[in-house]
């Protein structure tokens, strides 16, 4: 009976190891009807296959020839530790195959996604617990069919040994990767939870303070001046139930009437296609509504096909009403790839032709590039958008597989200079609203280069004394934005609240003002102060300079 049994577990190794040999990617890809295992992830996903089974299948073969060599009234027993010992390389090997090893070794292009590698690290730790209970239950059912004199505190020693075992392979493998400023394994900070449960504590996220503060507010009830809001989405794909409603356009006409402003530019055209979007709001309302062309840059593959067409992809959109390029998102320079893998630079030649077409054709590039300083930095006790980043996990870009902020802001100033007759609009002040200094030095060596203050007030409005003196001096490069629309409604920020707040910042001198960001989003845990500019220039901050750049007048 054994020796049957025996065989044909013998056997099964040997399928196992046929199949992990055989039926690779490459042979399975011939095949037209699963055409399926041509993707980058699928084929990924097939390596790890592949191997398992051949580990597998390798050691039950190695055991098959062990265990027949054995006396045969050890059978049981025998395969009981062959059960242990396959887990044991199961472990071994999810160990060893991490998402970084994976995509070294198993990855063709070497470019798997973000959200991959981290169903990979899922996948790891699923390997990795499977393993270890399997050993655990192997061990258990020996202990008490071949060991039965042992006491029964035995049982609880293998016990906690087994679960400190698992949770240290654990911490190593996925907490330190997954949760980096994780407390495991680190006694020391045990006293902070001691003191969390306790009560004389409270998480970081909890903290919710209520100011004493009191001072005078000056309301603001609607802009001194018209004004042009250069940037704002109105399509998003992320959009809520109640964004629809509020950003349908007769009802945000109504908000925008009421606290004066005259004409939106849609950065927006996601989910949707250019002529529709523009028959909802541009066409139908036409002095209110003005569309730019966002050109994507996805965050997996961008074929040098795609990156070649894009110049005619913009001429296009301008022909059919768009009146420029942008919102132009971050992941160019950050997470967009080409064809063999790398991150494309944000200076890339291939992307040359958009620029310069952008320059001929007399249209502005409204240009998100890069993040704040903060999302470059360990997200730890000392990174001041702490909160913010815990909240949004997605928006930190600390770590090797990011190109530095420094190559990124030098990237652009290589692009600024190699197209000075491309006007660029670095929105959310080009990110270098923190370092007023060398926005200057952009603003004094560049002269296409503007700047628009979207989701900037945070830092703008806590060194008010500065900003002022920037503003002034820079008083026909900078154009008013809010990256409203998907942030309408948040947290009781309707329309009207949004804008007065920008408004609030610039005509006053208010003091410890809430700013819509903070309130929304958590972008950072401090107020505001008003800058009270002078009216020449909040009618250029509010509409003349982009009725320039745009080539329009108000009405």
């Amino acid at each position: 009976m054994w020796k049957k049994s025996l065989s044909i577990i013998g056997i099964v190794g040997a399928l196992l190891i046929v199949a992990g040999l055989i039926f690779n990617p490459e042979l399975l890809a011939k095949f037209s009807s699963i055409a399926a295992f041509r993707s980058e992830w699928t084929v990924v996903k097939m390596h790890l296959i592949r191997y398992y089974l051949i580990i597998i299948g390798v050691i039950i073969v190695l055991g098959f020839f062990i265990i027949r060599q054995l006396p045969a009234e050890n059978r049981p027993k025998q395969l009981l530790l062959g059960l242990s010992v396959i887990g044991i390389a199961i472990c071994i090997g999810a160990v060893i195959f991490s998402p970084s090893f994976v995509e070294k070794y198993f990855s063709p292009a070497k470019f798997l996604a973000d959200d991959k590698l981290v169903r990979l690290l899922d996948y790891q730790l699923m390997i990795i617990s499977f393993s270890c209970l399997l050993i655990f239950i192997s061990l258990v059912i020996y202990r008490k069919k071949f060991l039965p004199s042992r006491r029964w505190y035995s049982l609880v020693i293998l016990l906690i040994g087994s679960a400190g075992i698992y949770f240290f392979i654990v911490q190593i493998t996925y907490l330190k990767t997954k949760y980096p400023t994780n407390i495991m394994l680190k006694p020391h900070e045990y006293k902070k939870v001691v003191e969390l449960l306790l009560g004389q504590d409270i998480l970081l996220s909890d903290f919710e303070p209520r100011s004493t503060l009191k001072v005078n507010h000056k309301k603001i009830y609607k802009a001194k001046y018209p004004v042009i809001d250069i940037n704002v989405h109105l399509s998003s794909f992320f959009q809520t139930e109640y964004d629809r409603k509020v950003l349908a356009p007769e009802n945000l006409l109504k908000s925008m009437d009421s606290v004066g402003i005259r004409i939106i530019i849609n950065t927006d055209v996601e989910g949707q296609k250019l002529d529709e979007v523009l028959n909802r709001y541009a066409r139908k309302y036409p002095g209110r509504f003005i569309n730019f062309w966002p050109t994507g840059f996805p965050p997996g593959i961008n074929t040098d096909e795609r990156l070649a067409s894009l110049s005619e992809e913009l001429e296009r959109a301008i022909k059919m009403g768009a009146a420029g390029e942008g919102e132009l998102w971050k992941h160019l320079g950050l997470k967009a790839k080409d064809v063999s893998g790398k991150i494309i630079p944000v200076d890339d030649p291939r992307i040359d032709p958009l620029w310069a077409k952008a320059g001929e054709l007399g249209v502005p590039i409204l240009w998100h590039m890069g993040d704040p300083a903060p999302m470059f930095q360990p997200v730890d006790r000392f990174n001041e958008r702490y909160i913010e980043l815990r909240r949004y996990t997605e928006w930190s870009f600390y770590g090797p597989q990011f190109p530095s902020r420094e190559t990124i802001l030098k990237g652009r100033e290589n692009v600024l200079r190699k197209h000075p007759q491309t006007i660029f609009i670095g929105c959310h002040m080009g990110w270098n609203s923190d370092d007023l200094s060398y926005a200057s030095y952009l603003l004094d060596t560049y002269p296409n280069y503007f700047l628009d203050i979207s989701t900037t007030l945070s830092e703008l409005g806590r060194q008010p004394y500065t900003t002022r003196r920037f503003f002034i001096k820079y008083q026909d490069r900078i154009l008013f934005g809010t990256d409203g629309g998907s942030l309408f409604g948040v947290k009781g920020w309707t329309v009207e609240k949004f804008y007065q707040a920008h408004f609030e910042f610039l005509e006053t001198e208010n003091e410890y003002i809430d700013y819509p960001m903070q309130g929304a989003i958590n972008q950072g845990s401090w107020k505001i102060y008003g800058i009270n500019l002078p009216d020449s220039i909040l009618q250029k901050v509010y509409y003349k300079n982009a009725e320039k750049i745009l080539k329009i007048k108000i009405n």
